[in-house]
């Protein structure tokens, strides 16, 4: 706390009357000068006032609070802005830029002058900041309904140890930095891999190794075999083929045979949106829980093999599910997995039988305009099954269709592409032919409300359209549609006549030197006498031979041959010492 004297006090009063009895506009100069004559600033000759019970009794402005920019002024710029945004959130037009276009463009509706952190605050008061736009939809906590209703599976590499001659080791920091991969490659088919499926309802899991350079489909098989499977332990209850089953999109997960398999075993499989993994963070979280609890201790322990490993594994598993109280449930994990009822214990078939369930082949159907299909069932009547809930199902695209074993003529439908797959019931009519399952006059389906900043991405992108739905503005984007329908121009208000006239510069014209002559370099005097026989259409005697030679000992210039062959011509047949004396 700032401390004054007895003198300054006197003096902060004195300057407090001041204060109270001025005019308005001048209690700024009694504050400097007070300021001046103590020799401080003028925070220090506030806070004095403030010590002697003086207050400002400023008066707020009748229009605190209201902004000269409207909320559709700042909604377009905003939308600007969005605009050129690029799919991996990277903004490309600044609010400055933004506005600058706005108000070049009067198409835009966007007139006032106002600074950019104006525009700003009024974008955010009204949540349509980029900064707010941009932030990912409210997500919904999931909630599951008893034992084995939903198992969420994932695999993670386990970083701290791997298999070498001497066993199990761990991974040193020295020897495999990530400055260092040449190390970490050297032992890429030894890592161990952890497998790893929870329980959603009761957090039971089902851990274990394998040594793999990745994810596979075959090592995939086996792990579920283990896992749903009842084992011949009295103390590990767990086990069961649950009613859904929550992963990654990963290529093993992906699989044709694996999801054959999940899909004749009645098991719902969903993959999460690459980039989420809170769609599963059940697992996510048992992983670290296996790794600081279980892994933490094998470098106390010499493990020899992978089969020790996982008996090792399990027992830690056993113990920690049996003993543990869940945050949540406030109960253990097998305790609560204990209340499952026989109706909803679905008992894994045998090994033989799964493997069979892995090649059911597919039959193709194509999609009509309302969404449904025709299929056959040996048995059964043709019957009709919709497939609007397939995530990425279109009209007149190929499906593909296999018969449920266990409740025909229920089917699984899923497309070719991603083979995601859903259960398809055969549709009901009623006794004016309509289809059971279609939407009544005057209910909807309650999905999850906007928020206003849900409204305001959507309202922002139809406008910028000109739609109606999302649906027409995914339409109009994916046909590379120019927004505001073209009436935004970004370069238009920056050409010439808008800049400013620059005078012409008057130069001196370069003076450049006459180019040299160029000089080639003599014949070669046998080569000069070839030329020469060619023009004369002869041969030289001796005599003419020497006469060349004297008249030109260092070589023949070549503009001179036509010279030289006259010169021959003019010569007379006359010996050679006449020839010199000429």
């Amino acid at each position: 706390m700032t401390s004054f004297s007895a003198d300054e006090l006197r003096h902060f009063d004195r300057v407090a009357e001041q204060l109270r009895e001025a005019p308005r506009g001048q209690k700024g100069q009694i504050v400097a000068r007070a300021a001046q004559f103590l020799s401080c600033s003028k925070d220090r000759v506030y806070r004095g006032l403030k010590a002697t019970g003086w207050d400002a009794q400023r008066q707020r402005r009748r229009d605190r609070g209201e902004s000269q920019v409207s909320r559709e002024e700042a909604a377009t710029v905003a939308s600007i802005m969005r605009q050129s945004t690029r799919d991996s959130g990277k903004r490309l037009l600044s609010i400055e830029d933004a506005l600058e276009i706005a108000l070049a463009n009067p198409a835009s509706g966007v007139t006032t002058r106002a600074s950019a952190d104006t525009y700003a605050r009024v974008m955010r008061e009204h949540g349509l900041h980029p900064d707010q736009v941009s932030r990912a939809t409210p997500y919904t906590q999931m909630r599951s309904q008893y034992p084995n209703h939903v198992h969420q599976f994932d695999v993670s590499v386990c970083v701290l140890y791997y298999l070498d001659k001497g066993g199990l080791a761990v991974m040193d920091a020295k020897r495999f930095y990530k400055n260092k991969p040449e190390n970490a490659a050297k032992v890429v088919n030894q890592r161990v891999l952890r497998y790893l499926i929870t329980d959603h309802y009761s957090g039971a899991f089902y851990v274990e190794y394998f040594l793999a350079a990745g994810e596979d489909q075959e090592t995939l098989f086996e792990f579920l075999m283990h896992a749903w499977p009842e084992r011949d332990h009295p103390h590990d209850p767990f086990h069961g083929v649950p009613q859904m089953m929550v992963w990654d999109a990963g290529s093993a997960n992906q699989s044709h045979l694996i999801r054959n398999l999940l899909d004749q075993l009645q098991v719902t499989h969903w993959a999460h949106t690459p980039g989420q993994p809170r769609s599963k963070g059940q697992v996510e979280r048992t992983h670290d829980l296996v790794e600081r609890g279980f892994e933490g201790r094998l470098s106390l322990m010499k493990v020899e093999s992978l089969e020790a490993l996982n008996a090792a594994a399990h027992t830690w598993m056993r113990h920690f599910s049996a003993t543990k109280i869940h945050s949540r449930t406030r109960s253990t994990r097998y305790g609560l997995w204990q209340t499952i009822r026989p109706e909803q214990l679905r008992l894994c078939p045998p090994r033989e039988l799964c493997e069979q369930l892995l090649r059911t082949k597919p039959e193709p159907r194509k999609v009509r305009g309302d969404l449904t299909i025709s299929y056959a069932i040996k048995g059964f009547d043709s019957a009709t099954y919709s497939v609007a809930d397939l995530p990425g199902v279109r009209v007149g695209e190929t499906v593909t269709v296999t018969v449920n074993p266990y409740r025909a003529p229920n089917v699984f439908v899923a497309l070719e592409e991603d083979g995601e797959q859903i259960e398809c019931l055969p549709m009901e009519r009623d006794a004016a032919g309509f289809y059971m399952d279609s939407p009544v006059f005057g209910a909807s389906y309650a999905a999850k409300p906007d928020t206003d900043v849900d409204t305001n991405r959507k309202a922002m992108d139809k406008a910028a359209y000109g739609a109606e739905t999302q649906q027409e503005v995914d339409k109009a984007r994916s046909k590379r549609q120019t927004p505001f329908n073209g009436e935004i121009d970004p370069i238009g208000y920056l050409a010439a006549e808008t800049l400013p006239a620059f005078m012409a510069r008057r130069g001196t014209p370069l003076d450049v030197a006459k180019a040299a002559s160029v000089s080639l370099a003599p014949l070669p005097m046998i080569e000069a006498l070839k030329r020469l026989r060619a023009q004369l259409g002869r041969g030289l005697t001796p005599e003419e031979s020497d006469l060349v030679k004297q008249r030109h000992p260092e070589g023949v210039p070549e503009d001179e041959l036509d010279d030289l062959v006259a010169w021959l011509v003019e010569q007379p047949r006359a010996p050679k010492a006449v020839a010199l004396a000429r």
